[in-house]
């Protein structure tokens, strides 16, 4: 845990270090919402077709600009918040579409243990809320203080840290569905242990590629590819021993968004 508050603390201080006393702080808040395509212990693992489901997110975010009111092209005071952005991010994740796919439930003829395998569902709740540290490509202050009509476009790319807080559920419609008290009814590796629907919290890392797109002059529409990586395997309730097929891995999502952003206000010149 205390390896995690230190990530976040250098993500979010160092690189304000050195350019910190001659910023103005120039404020934006952002909606968006989008599918979310999550790899879990459903399915195989390293077969995206099968491990893949698909399901929604909706957040909402602060961002933090850094304009600097003393540039000296010298010594590149101001090439931080020129290409900087910190990002605070609030987020819900919901799946209701869990289960398993791929040829360990398409045998032909079919077994015992697909029938049990094909039985077993599960869905997951997930509240996010972590920081995220944007470099835009492009000059900041030139796409954002002085309105251009010829470069609206400003991609990026981020990284980040989240907080998560996650509620699994299972059941399986296999037998009387009291896995509870007959465990027989699941497949072998899920018997002893290996079902967690209590919730929990961890912590994840995200990578992220986007871009904004300039409306007007105080809003940008902006869409973005998010990838995280959880570190647990619990977040859909499952986690068997890693020599199952599907159970070697952390889980991770990949959340498609797009969204707009308001800008609170602008730093005058």
């Amino acid at each position: 845990m205390k390896f995690f508050r230190k990530i976040l603390l250098l993500l979010v201080f160092l690189p304000l270090s050195n350019s910190f006393a001659q910023l103005n702080l120039s404020h934006e808040v952002g909606v968006s919402f989008g599918p979310i395509a999550m790899q879990s212990d459903y399915g195989e693992s390293n077969h995206l077709p099968s491990s893949m489901a698909t399901s929604f997110g909706v957040s909402a975010s602060h961002y933090l600009s850094f304009y600097s009111s003393n540039y000296n092209w010298r010594n590149g005071a101001s090439y931080f918040s020129d290409h900087f952005k910190l990002k605070t991010d609030f987020s819900y994740y919901t799946n209701t579409s869990l289960e398993h796919k791929g040829k360990y439930v398409e045998d032909n003829p079919i077994s015992e243990f697909d029938d049990k395998l094909r039985a077993m569902k599960g869905s997951t709740k997930m509240i996010n809320v972590g920081t995220q540290l944007e470099y835009y490509f492009k000059n900041l202050e030139d796409y954002g203080l002085l309105f251009n009509n010829d470069d609206k476009f400003a991609p990026y790319v981020s990284a980040g840290v989240q907080y998560s807080s996650f509620t699994p559920e299972f059941s399986t419609d296999y037998g009387n569905g009291d896995y509870i008290s007959n465990p027989d009814i699941l497949p072998g590796p899920w018997q002893e242990d290996a079902i967690f629907i209590e919730k929990d919290n961890t912590f994840s890392l995200t990578f992220g590629l986007g871009t904004r797109y300039k409306m007007r002059g105080d809003f940008d529409f902006f869409i973005e590819a998010r990838y995280q990586y959880f570190f647990s395997d619990r977040i859909d309730g499952l986690d068997a021993p890693s020599d199952v097929s599907g159970s070697k891995n952390n889980d991770t999502l990949i959340y498609l968004s797009v969204g707009g952003i308001f800008h609170l206000n602008q730093f005058s010149q």
